[in-house]
């Protein structure tokens, strides 16, 4: 089988299953990437670690996206040609632990002091970055939200996002906020040439992160969904309802932010290490307690 003719096979059913331009866009572009190496199909896994060694000058992350893809390409034509399924025997790169960037509490309270402006364009930076912050859903849901998917007195709305609709919670102040925005045609966030974009998000949380003092990569609004799972836990929230609120289909995608809760384990590790409980070692030499001495002995 030609590669060319696999991947437009592939790239098909994705349009059938209804996948977002997003993916499909990458998808196609990962694949060309391959169709550049083999005309006919490669079906070893020597051909496919070829391909990955390839990739110069981008990130393990980056590498682990065409590995992914890769492996839904070709469980794909496994399954629906019964063609061989080198992927089977492709280790995947590695990918090193990265603590996901978030804010503090105090940087979101910056940041509701530099969006107090008044004027139409700053209430519209005030209502996506609150909006953003309350319900952590992700930037593209943000700019499909509609008018019609606030549900005010019920407290929620319908984010439409990557695996279709889904409800979530939303702060009376923050709907407030939402429905103070002007409308065209039923969408709630626009810019100077029509509705908003996610780059449009980027930029303007961007904008105000800067502002704050926060800089390096992730400064778009990923950086404002991750602060809500980080904090959402932190505070008190567990990790089925935040997943239901984030729209992650595994769970163990939520987990990740329970490692991101750390004031919460900084507390407990305070209070449960066995340092300072009545056992410590000063200048050399260990002091223990009468009581866990005692305890100890009986």
């Amino acid at each position: 089988m030609k590669t060319i003719e696999a991947i437009g096979m592939f790239l098909a059913n994705c349009e059938l299953r209804n996948l977002s331009a997003r993916t499909l866009e990458q998808y196609s572009q990962q694949l060309s990437y391959l169709s550049k190496f083999f005309e006919e199909l490669p079906t070893k896994a020597e051909d496919i670690e070829t391909v990955l060694v390839s990739l110069i000058n981008v990130t393990q992350e980056t590498k682990h996206f065409y590995f992914s893809t890769y492996r839904t390409f070709y469980n794909f034509l496994e399954k629906r040609h019964k063609t061989d399924n080198p992927m089977l025997d492709v280790t995947p790169p590695r990918m090193k632990n990265k603590i996901m960037p978030t804010l503090e509490m105090s940087d979101i309270g910056l940041l509701s002091v530099f969006t107090k402006d008044d004027t139409p364009k700053h209430k519209r930076d005030k209502a996506l970055i609150s909006l953003l912050l309350d319900t952590g859903i992700r930037s593209g849901e943000a700019v499909n939200l509609k008018r019609s998917n606030i549900h005010e007195e019920e407290g929620y709305i319908i984010a439409e996002g990557k695996v279709g609709e889904r409800i979530v919670p939303i702060s009376a102040s923050v709907v407030k906020l939402l429905l103070e925005l002007p409308t065209e045609d039923g969408y709630v966030f626009y810019g100077q040439r029509g509705r908003l974009t996610r780059n449009g998000v980027y930029e303007i949380v961007k904008k105000y992160l800067l502002k704050i003092g926060i800089t390096g990569a992730k400064l778009g609004g990923h950086r404002l969904r991750h602060t809500f799972g980080r904090q959402y836990l932190v505070l008190g929230g567990d990790l089925r309802s935040l997943q239901m609120i984030m729209g992650h289909s595994n769970i163990s995608t939520t987990t990740k932010y329970a490692n991101l809760a750390i004031e919460d384990v900084i507390q407990k590790h305070h209070k449960y290490t066995p340092w300072d409980n009545d056992i410590n070692f000063g200048n050399g030499s260990e002091k223990v307690t009468i009581s866990r001495l005692a305890q100890h002995r009986r």
